[in-house]
């Protein structure tokens, strides 16, 4: 199988443009605080104009080199496109709407997750605190991670939420420009993740459905405790998979590839891999979600880190239940307990 190569080295995070389609498409970088520090995002020709696609997360800091990059460029932004609702991608969409007014572009299911975060969800709710429990956490390490999310979230400015939006959804076209993009849908990282793919440039601008050296977190989370986002999210991979070979993917983290479907396929029996390991961990001691993430990811960094691992390893048992191959059993003290299936 083809590997992936590489055609661009990265911008410095603090928002330097490359040309990556000459006239058609700049990248720049923004900072992120966290594990995974930066993300890309892209400016398209629009016109005397530029599309954005992603905005970066709602810091004062990304404001700041926003507020640099703006002027320097050669014609206004014209909208948004965020791929997804993670406050990576979408974080500064109100405020970019409201201070451009320029109209918002996203999938129906992403554009009202993110409505979620407008205070619609709390780390405090009983029903945050039963998903952790039935995971395997103790009061006490829950409230730990109460604690550091609350903590977590005063470094972000205030924002206001995008009000209205345009759709996109998988198998519509979005015209920026002199170019007609296709909107290829994916589940599992996220409800509704819009990929576009423009086959007039041969470009790919894939979000986090399709990375070159990481997988994208998909995680059963505590607002759909019951969900199965593995088995969706194969799905969009062999979906997104079929575009062609020689595409020039630019994701939303490390760097710009060719290799689309060798990099499908990679991610495909990575988590084939993952599937078989917890598996074997759960026939070698039947354990909590917590316990597997554990014994699987070992040590973390923090509580991200950790609710992340929690949701990756919950998405593998889910799937593994799905097919039999491990079932769930509620325990007394309100876990749930993972063990191979009996024959």
């Amino acid at each position: 199988m083809k590997t992936l190569s590489f055609p661009f080295q990265a911008p410095a995070s603090n928002g330097e443009l490359i040309d990556v389609v000459p006239g058609q498409i700049k990248w720049l970088r923004m900072p992120l605080p966290l594990a995974l520090n930066h993300i890309n995002l892209y400016l398209v020709r629009d016109g005397a104009g530029w599309r954005m696609v992603d905005t970066g997360i709602n810091t004062k800091e990304t404001r700041a080199i926003w507020e640099r990059v703006l002027p320097a460029l050669d014609g206004p932004i014209t909208g948004i496109v965020c791929t997804h609702h993670h406050g990576d991608h979408c974080g500064l969409a109100g405020w970019f709407t409201e201070k451009l007014r320029v109209p918002l572009y996203m999938s129906r299911a992403e554009y009202f997750a993110m409505r979620i975060y407008d205070g619609g969800f709390s780390a405090d709710s009983w029903e945050f605190r039963e998903f952790f429990v039935r995971a395997g956490m103790s009061e006490a390490e829950l409230q730990v991670l109460i604690d550091t999310l609350n903590g977590f979230n005063k470094i972000f400015s205030e924002s206001p939420m995008p009000r209205a939006y345009q759709r996109l959804r998988d198998g519509g076209t979005l015209t920026i420009g002199d170019h007609v993009w296709q909107v290829w849908g994916g589940e599992g990282h996220s409800p509704e993740h819009a990929s576009l793919y423009c086959p007039d440039l041969g470009v790919l601008l894939s979000g986090d459905q399709l990375l070159a050296r990481i997988s994208p977190n998909v995680g059963v989370l505590p607002f759909e405790p019951e969900a199965n986002p593995l088995e969706d999210w194969l799905a969009s991979l062999a979906h997104i998979g079929r575009l062609p070979g020689e595409t020039l993917v630019l994701p939303a983290h490390e760097l710009p590839f060719h290799g689309l479907k060798a990099r499908a396929e990679e991610l495909r029996q990575h988590h084939q891999g993952v599937l078989d390991k917890i598996e074997a961990l759960c026939a070698g001691q039947p354990d909590t979600a917590y316990g597997l993430a554990n014994r699987y990811f070992g040590s973390r960094g923090g509580s991200m880190d950790s609710i992340l691992a929690i949701a990756e390893t919950l998405a593998h048992l889910a799937y593994l239940c799905g097919q039999g191959r491990v079932q769930r059993e509620l325990q007394q003290d309100g876990s749930h307990q993972y063990r191979v299936r009996a024959a």
